[in-house]
């Protein structure tokens, strides 16, 4: 009886949580756009997780007699990343492309608000309603990830679903969270039009924003500057093991100097050691393919008309998902170059002033 008490109290806490998402988004505003994103996120974060758990936990109990669908390196990449999950999901749910997206996209979003505060207030009003939409429709397909589970009828109304009229029936939690979707999206989903412009506010904005610091870094305008500082960045986040795998010869042997054992090493085993290292660096990012240039900030002006003139919600929405993905790329690698040039700048004026 505990377990099913546990199991009601936990799909009330989610119902809340939709409740009070819809609530901010209604009463509108900057922080509360934004607080409800944050939200939202953590909402669908928590009914994946249930899923995944239930999926993994019969995923034990069946490998013993059939193949395991989810070996030991799947397992630690869904329990760590938010996208492992949502596939697992997306697989056994069924669910739509636009649902996994606009979930993609606001996880994305939620990680630029949350931890780096930032965020752009012109589709935050936008992304925050198509939030909503997404995770109450993920938590209509799922039960709130209960999925084909209830608890019986009740000798007393639930009074917390009183608003939804379902306070007499039987919890059986998929049917009562298709009723209470239902209602929680109505009157929240924004007609297309608003959308689209929504969009293409977002992205040209952020176009914009990338433009103005790299003509800032690079002010004499040579672009294979630009394209080789972008490709640097890029290579150092998508590989950030390699430095360290490349280099631990050379580290070996920088340690044992630094601890006052450098007589164990001879110059030559030491230069050999950082050639090592310097020549197997150099050539994978030699052979990297960086999917950042300049040119393409050019190429995703050009999509901005194809986004506006986009006659449903889905092509917009993907549209407007594999623009967000590339300047994501462009925003971390420019932040991380703005970030560091102005660092040497810093520490080159205090050398030069004798500090």
């Amino acid at each position: 009886m505990l377990h099913e008490v546990d199991e009601l109290d936990q799909f009330r806490i989610t119902v809340q949580q939709l409740e009070i998402c819809r609530d901010l988004i209604l009463d509108g505003g900057e922080t509360k756009w934004r607080a409800a994103l944050i939200l939202l996120d953590h909402a669908s974060e928590v009914i994946l997780y249930r899923i995944v758990q239930g999926e993994l936990e019969h995923d034990d109990f069946t490998r013993k007699v059939v193949p395991e669908r989810y070996p030991p390196k799947r397992r630690s990449k869904i329990n760590r990343l938010f996208q492992a999950k949502l596939d697992v999901v997306a697989n056994t749910h069924r669910l739509p492309t636009s649902v996994t997206t606009t979930l993609k996209i606001l996880h994305s979003y939620r990680n630029a608000a949350y931890h780096r505060d930032r965020h752009n207030p012109a589709v935050l009003p936008i992304l925050a309603r198509v939030a909503l939409v997404a995770t109450a429709d993920l938590f209509s397909r799922t039960g709130a990830g209960f999925k084909n589970m209830g608890i019986g009828g009740f000798d007393e109304p639930v009074d917390w679903l009183q608003r939804y009229g379902l306070e007499n029936s039987p919890i059986w939690f998929e049917s009562v969270a298709k009723a209470i979707a239902r209602q929680l999206k109505a009157g929240v989903r924004p007609r297309l039009a608003i959308v689209i412009d929504g969009f293409a506010a977002d992205i040209e904005s952020r176009i914009a924003g990338v433009s103005e610091v790299l003509n800032e870094l690079f002010s004499d305008g040579r672009t294979e500057d630009v394209d080789a500082t972008l490709k640097r960045y890029e290579f150092r986040r998508v590989r950030p093991e390699l430095e360290s795998t490349l280099s631990q010869r050379f580290r070996t042997l920088t340690y044992k100097i630094a601890s006052g054992h450098g007589e164990e090493v001879t110059r030559d085993e030491y230069d050999a050691a950082e050639t090592e290292f310097r020549t197997a660096y150099d050539r994978e990012f030699e052979n990297f393919q960086a999917s950042c240039r300049y040119k393409d900030l050019d190429s995703m002006k050009d999509q901005l008309p194809l986004l506006k003139s986009e006659k449903n919600f889905r092509s917009a929405l993907a549209r407007y998902a594999k623009l967000d993905e590339k300047l994501l790329s462009f925003e971390e690698s420019v932040s991380r170059a703005h970030h560091e040039m102005e660092w040497w700048a810093e520490m080159q004026s205090d050398i030069a002033r004798g500090k």
